[in-house]
């Protein structure tokens, strides 16, 4: 059973939905039933966010309707220039699926990623650092799997399992670490790809997400349980609701104003921290910009704090910096177009995951989430070349297509036609 067809104007504005979303669903809804007296703050902050990613999506749309009023394409058909093998792209997702879970498992259970060793500041080293790149290949897992749902190459019944199986290994990870929220983003995004690509009925996505909300409680509860096994403290006057208030934590940055310099990554380290895997470089810190803005809020270093991604990102870098910065996260997204085959062209449907899942997520920290997102990049690296390499194959030529040539060939060829009817006999 198949989902229905994504509206149009949805696909176009997908970077400005993926940010408005989390405002609608969850932040203002709290902010307004629990009168934030900085809910102001919380809409003038996301305003900001989405005057960058509707400029682009609009300036887009707008160019796509006038051209298609000319009776010009708008855009490439790389539905018909890119071909996949269905079977063999479900087979590297099935692959992938299971080095994920397997990588990610082993890699809580060694103690790595733990509550415990983040409090400690434990940076991964020996087989922790190895295994760390595979951290988001959950994430290049569920691309691929929805790719091959797409493709044909699996069936629905199975991509449901495949990727209940992810979730499934998320959740035991947020039980071993005691964070819950890697496990939350990992299902937000998989519900946002389910939407985008018509994978299930929208009736399920709705349903699911109500189902998450009504477990929250016992989710919490588990939670505060196992850092106390641990010995966390859990603060008692903090209930289930609380923790929800996001709000709040965004209100937070309102009295400090913008632009603050507290040792965040800048461009170039961003770079180097996103593009050289760890264990070629095991001697660079740790990047922590949510330490840094607990120690500016009179916290401990060992603590993270943020103001969610937008109102963290203006903390940072002000308006005009945080407009460009959604700007180009919109730029980036649109040049994945066109959506509607985004399901079957599984390079782009990954580095759409990518960027849902790190700038774009609902608990993101930047310039963190930038740089986790080009790591997750290169880690998909090997995979994307396999998938490029053994999974494509080449488009079949079309018998009312006409053969590839130039111009230029056309003219040499009547040319030599020309002079061989003149020589002489």
């Amino acid at each position: 059973m198949r989902g229905a067809d994504v509206p149009r104007t949805a696909l176009r504005f997908t970077t400005t939905i993926a940010v408005a979303a989390p405002y609608v669903l969850l932040f203002l809804p709290m902010a307004i039933w629990n009168d934030n007296p900085e809910t102001d703050f919380v809409v003038r902050t996301a305003g900001i966010a989405l005057l960058g990613t509707f400029t682009v999506e609009a300036s887009l749309a707008m160019l796509a309707f006038a051209e298609r009023r000319s009776g010009r394409p708008s855009i490439v058909r790389f539905g018909v220039a890119e071909r996949w093998n269905a079977e063999r792209v479900a087979t590297i997702a099935r692959a992938v699926a299971v080095a994920a879970a397997v990588a990610n498992l082993a890699l809580v259970l060694l103690g790595g990623l733990t509550l415990s060793a983040q409090v400690n500041g434990v940076l991964p080293t020996g087989a922790l650092t190895l295994l760390s790149p595979f951290l988001s290949w959950s994430y290049l897992a569920l691309a691929l799997l929805i790719a091959a749902d797409r493709l044909g190459g699996l069936r629905p019944a199975s991509t449901i399992r495949w990727i209940l199986m992810l979730i499934g290994s998320q959740v035991a990870m947020a039980f071993v670490r005691g964070i819950t929220v890697g496990a939350a983003a990992f299902i937000i995004v998989a519900l946002t790809l389910a939407l985008m690509t018509a994978l299930v009925p929208t009736r399920w996505i709705v349903a699911t997400a109500t189902l998450g909300i009504a477990l929250w409680p016992t989710v919490y509860a588990l939670r505060n349980d196992r850092r106390t096994s641990e010995g966390i403290a859990v603060s008692k006057d903090l209930s289930a609701v609380d923790r929800l208030r996001f709000d709040e934590q965004i209100a937070r940055a309102a009295p400090y104003g913008p632009g603050h310099e507290l040792g965040q990554p800048d461009l170039w380290s961003s770079l180097r921290f996103g593009l050289v895997p760890r264990f070629l470089d095991p001697g660079r810190p740790a990047v922590t910009s949510g330490n840094a803005i607990n120690e500016f809020l009179g916290g401990t270093s060992t603590s993270s704090y943020t103001f969610l991604p937008v109102a963290t990102s203006w903390f940072f870098w002000g308006s005009l910096g945080t407009v460009l910065l959604y700007a180009l996260f919109a730029s980036v997204m649109v040049s994945l177009r066109p959506w509607r085959a985004i399901g079957r062209r599984p390079v782009a449907l990954v580095l759409a995951t990518a960027l849902l899942s790190g700038p774009l997520g609902w608990f993101s920290t930047p310039p963190d989430a930038s740089i986790g997102m080009l790591q997750s990049v290169v880690s998909a690296s090997p995979v994307l070349l396999v998938l490029w390499v053994w999974a494509r194959k080449p488009a079949p030529v079309r018998a009312d297509e006409p053969r590839r040539s130039s111009a230029l060939t056309e003219r040499r060829a009547a040319v030599r036609r020309h002079l061989s009817a003149e020589a002489p006999r």
